[in-house]
């Protein structure tokens, strides 16, 4: 019985590290396929963007068919299984090209906030004014903003935007008084392990 327990074992263990070979390698194509396309993809079009994330999914499962499927059925012909490998595929470039897939995210998001209503449109103007704390660098820059009732914000860099010299050229530090322009975009935290929103600054002003 025991030796029956540890066969199995060691076959769920080889499975799960099958799996895991075969979406790295899946989600390292989609990467690369996506990246070429950069300079041709419409980001203000993002039903041409999921379009173009779907081609090179499917490209890629071109190349690795017999595997996937050993992995997650026959997708092509399930929904469910599609959609379970799409998420697995979209989880696992957090940590594979994580630049790649919050620039996809926040092309969604601003094209979105374009096409609301003037209500939604009003989280382009939402702002923070405070002191700054602190700077922290690590994949992107978080500016840390205490506002006057002592919360403390983290604010990220993610795109240029016209006052972002105030920090490239170091005209702010910590403790000094400023007003941070952001809107909220619905990101993958790879930490966590889940969307969440984020603060990303559009506009920086000395106060």
């Amino acid at each position: 019985m025991k030796k029956i327990i540890f066969t199995l074992l060691l076959s769920t263990m080889a499975f799960n590290a099958f799996s895991q070979d075969v979406l790295t390698t899946v989600t390292k194509e989609v990467c690369t396929c996506i990246e070429g396309k950069k300079d041709k993809l419409d980001t203000s079009n993002p039903q041409s963007l999921k379009m173009q994330l779907g081609f090179c999914i499917l490209g890629s499962y071109n190349n690795h068919t017999t595997e996937i499927d050993k992995i997650y059925g026959k997708i092509m012909q399930d929904e469910k299984a599609m959609e379970k490998f799409g998420e697995d595929v979209g989880m696992k470039m957090a940590s594979v090209c994580p630049e790649t897939l919050m620039s996809l995210a926040g092309s969604f998001s601003d094209t979105e906030v374009a096409d609301t209503t003037a209500t939604e449109e009003v989280k382009e103007d939402l702002f923070v004014e405070g002191e700054i704390v602190a700077f922290k660098a690590n994949e992107f820059v978080t500016i840390q903003v205490k506002d006057k009732n002592a919360r403390v914000h983290n604010m990220l860099i993610l795109d240029y935007f016209e006052t972002s010299a105030l920090y490239t050229n170091n005209q702010i530090k910590p403790k000094d008084k400023i007003k941070v322009s952001y809107t909220e975009i619905e990101l993958f935290d790879p930490k966590a392990k889940e969307f969440r929103y984020f603060k990303v600054i559009t506009a920086l002003e000395k106060i």
